[in-house]
């Protein structure tokens, strides 16, 4: 069907626009062309009169004096009767005295001295300018030419036209003119016309194609050729329309695509519907529960539509997906309570069952409205089909980690329990001593009581490093370390204790390495720790050293003994808190427990600073662990 809309008001504003624009070029062009065309008659006019001018200076010769002043004004009286076109001629002596002129009499005249075109042709030949004249009151153009030479002018002949004239003989070609632009105003308009209406009917069926699609009409479709912009706003009306048909196959889409989520998923799903029917069940549920997987991209597998008692074998699992209503064996009646039963929710921590260990999963389960499913009865009568959402999150490392702390408490009040006791044993033992005559008994637990508060201050200096090092490493901010002076600074504070077990101290720094960007509390607090340990298990004549080697970006730290060593079975758990080798790696005799957190707060003061720690040891020949810090 060919559409034929109304004029609007788009095509009104385009066709003035366009009648506008063009009377604007037309009226301009018409008055540029006057203004020259008047240019051009009056310079011809005045070349017209010079010519004139010049004709009467050869005629004249050397009678242009004051002794013929009679016979010059005769003349020119004559040949302005002669003039057809209204031409005013004038004689001048070199003086400025007039003595002849077409029009007025000369004994009334003033001088001429002073006049423009005088004075010009007395001075270059001929001279002209345009003036009102007071003489013959109008406005002339006048052309003077000058008789004889220039050193000595006899006086110049003077022609002058009316300005008013000269307008009248350019009236004719002004009226054809304005009749020409009249003309082509008339096809202007008409022009203006026929684009607007070019322009503005393509629009209009734009417009009136895309009401119809508005109104739900998808048989409506533009149909314009090439490649302009009208074009391409129909295409781009058409691919409009193509998408608004494809709605529904979009919504489909949308729908596989929550399929494809719930398949890859790392959380199981299970829906129940309000008669306890599995109605979706993606496979990380299956997964999670041992039960066959259906076919790729399917999220109900085999189990669709069956009741959850037969396909969930877990008691907890069944219970979360029952409704309500079913586990009570009662519907709820009031508004109220259907409203309770539509918001709660359940939380559980379930243990399924596995080959190596058992799956810890965090059930959460709750009440869901689905769509009304022909033939599926709702859960009670007046209610919409209420279902049950179950998601299954696996928390098997969590549980991990909250086991790890819990061993974590349990043995630093052990360990925390066990100076404590001694401490308070000893304490109430010099108590209820004589200390005049059991003094040196007295010294010992008192001896006693300072070697376990010790150990008992230790252990707790440790466990608050360890805690800032694990709730904040970011709070060490790295900084330019003077590596030179840093080991200078470690060599004084261990010299003591070295020389005490007779020790040699060995150093071994890079010469190119001057500084380094790293926390030098947490460098400190490694090497510390390790020095320590160092020191404490290497027998009296052994060796305890530091070094410092640059590889790649990177900058190593040795910290490296020749004392007892780590039996290979147990240098994998010198990491943990609280474990310690057992005493007879204590070398030289030592019997000074450690707190069993240095390895570990090394361990953990290394990954603050994004380094590794790798430990080598031979028993008895020593160990060496290596830092490996990036730089940059």
């Amino acid at each position: 069907m060919r559409l034929r809309p109304k004029p609007g008001r788009f095509f009104w504003k385009l066709f003035s626009g366009n009648v506008l624009l063009l009377a604007l070029v037309l009226a301009v062009s018409v008055w540029l062309l006057l203004r020259e065309f008047g240019r051009f008659h009056r310079l011809e006019l005045r070349d017209h009169l010079r010519t004139q001018a010049s004709t009467l200076c050869t005629i004249l010769g050397d009678r242009l004096d004051a002794q013929n002043a009679a016979e010059l004004d005769d003349l020119a009286k004559r040949l302005g009767t002669r003039a057809t076109e209204g031409t005013r001629v004038t004689f001048v002596l070199a003086d400025g005295t007039v003595v002849g002129d077409s029009e007025a009499d000369v004994a009334k005249m003033e001088s001429h001295a002073d006049r423009v075109e005088i004075r010009e042709a007395l001075r270059n030949g001929w001279g002209y300018s345009t003036r009102w004249s007071h003489t013959v009151s109008r406005e002339l153009l006048y052309v003077a030419v000058r008789v004889g030479p220039s050193d000595a002018p006899r006086g110049t002949v003077r022609v002058s036209m009316a300005v008013r004239r000269i307008g009248e003989r350019t009236n004719s070609m002004r009226h054809l003119v304005w009749m020409i632009a009249g003309v082509v105003l008339l096809a202007a308009v008409a022009l203006a016309l026929g684009l607007a209406r070019i322009w503005s009917l393509p629009l209009r069926r734009i417009t009136v194609i895309a009401r119809r699609l508005a109104r739900g009409d998808m048989s409506a479709r533009a149909r314009f050729g090439g490649s302009d912009e009208l074009a391409v706003l129909a295409q781009s009306l058409n691919q409009m329309r193509d998408h608004l048909g494809h709605q529904l196959s979009t919504i489909e889409g949308q729908r596989e695509t929550l399929a494809v989520m719930l398949l890859q998923l790392q959380e199981g799903v299970i829906v129940s519907d309000g008669r306890g029917r599995i109605v979706m069940l993606n496979p990380q549920a299956a997964r999670f529960l041992r039960l066959p997987e259906g076919p790729q991209g399917d999220v109900a597998g085999p189990f669709e539509g069956k009741p959850v008692e037969e396909c969930v074998r877990n008691h907890d699992v069944q219970q979360m997906l029952l409704p309500r209503a079913a586990r009570r064996g009662a519907v709820p009646a009031t508004a109220q309570e259907r409203d309770s039963v539509a918001h709660a929710v359940e939380e559980a921590r379930i243990e399924l069952p596995r080959e190596n260990a058992p799956l810890s999963v965090l059930a959460r389960s709750t009440n869901i409205v689905l769509p009304p499913i022909a033939g599926s009865p709702a859960s009670f009568p007046g209610s919409e089909n209420v279902g049950r959402l179950l998601v299954l999150t696996d928390i098997s490392d969590l549980t991990k980690t909250i086991q790890m702390k819990t061993d974590f408490v349990a043995n630093a009040s052990h360990e925390l329990r066990t100076p404590l006791s001694a401490i308070r044993a000893s304490v109430e033992t010099v108590m209820a001593m004589d200390l005049e005559s059991e003094g040196g008994e007295a010294k010992r637990f008192i001896e006693m009581i300072d070697r376990h508060s010790g150990r008992l201050d230790a252990m707790v200096a440790d466990l608050l490093n360890l805690s800032r090092l694990e709730s904040a490493p970011e709070s060490y901010e790295p900084g330019p370390l003077d590596v030179a002076a840093w080991v200078t600074r470690l060599s004084e504070q261990w010299a003591e204790p070295i020389a005490a077990r007779n020790l040699t101290w060995n150093v071994g720094v890079d010469e190119q390495i001057r500084s380094i960007q790293i926390s030098e509390q947490l460098l400190t607090l490694v090497v510390n720790n390790l020095l320590e340990n160092a020191i404490k298990f290497t027998p009296s004549g052994g060796h305890v050293g530091i070094a410092i080697r640059r590889e790649g970006s990177s900058v190593v730290v040795f910290v490296t003994d020749t004392g007892c060593g780590i039996p290979a079975e147990e240098q994998e758990r010198v990491f943990e808190r609280f474990y310690q080798v057992e005493r007879s790696r204590g070398g030289g005799g030592s019997e000074v427990r450690g707190t069993g957190l240095g390895l570990s707060i090394a361990r953990h003061a290394v990954a603050a600073m994004n380094g590794e720690m790798q430990l080598t040891s031979e028993l008895g020949r020593g160990t060496t662990i290596r830092i490996h810090l990036p730089q940059g």
